[in-house]
């Protein structure tokens, strides 16, 4: 009898860690989304603020060139796309989410000008409750950042040399 009860408690605790963890990557997933969905807004003024001339691309070329910062991008867009994205995700239909993730929020968001952090938060609930502990949800986070880099090589015309 002891030995039923100890595998029933394993089995229970199995399925309840099983379930948080796919409940986590889900939610990471979800964030990772609107981490991307957020850097791709270009700020424009400071992306062409540095022309491209003959100079540049000679030192580029012979590797003494200027170090490339990233790929600005405007702050205010990518905030609200990463913020819109999160939650037509936790609105959206039951067969694109997770149902037992449930109070998804955005716990912190920053944007340096070159990318995104986010920090998520969300209540899992678990699908047994363990007869011991009275344990029905656990709270999950989720930490992700997002930035966009230029590729590297020689490339005039959009034709990659090298």
């Amino acid at each position: 009898m002891a030995l039923f009860i100890v595998s029933l408690s394993s089995i229970l605790v199995v399925t309840d860690v099983a379930a948080v963890a796919i409940a986590k990557r889900s939610l990471t997933q979800a964030s990772e989304a609107a981490a991307q969905r957020g850097v791709r807004n270009l700020d424009k003024t400071s992306y062409y603020r540095g022309e491209f001339d003959l100079t540049t691309q000679a030192q580029n070329l012979f590797g003494v060139g200027p170090s490339d910062p990233g790929v600005p991008i405007d702050c205010s867009k990518a905030l609200g796309d990463a913020e819109g994205a999160l939650a037509d995700w936790s609105s959206g239909p039951n067969s694109l989410r997770r149902v037992e993730i449930t109070n998804l929020k955005i716990s912190r968001i920053e944007c340096d000008g070159f990318g995104i952090q986010l920090v998520t938060q969300a209540i899992a609930q678990l699908p047994l409750v363990l007869p011991f502990f009275n344990l029905d949800s656990v709270e999950i986070s989720s930490n992700v950042s997002a930035t966009n880099t230029r590729a590297k090589g020689f490339s005039p015309f959009g034709i990659r040399i090298f």
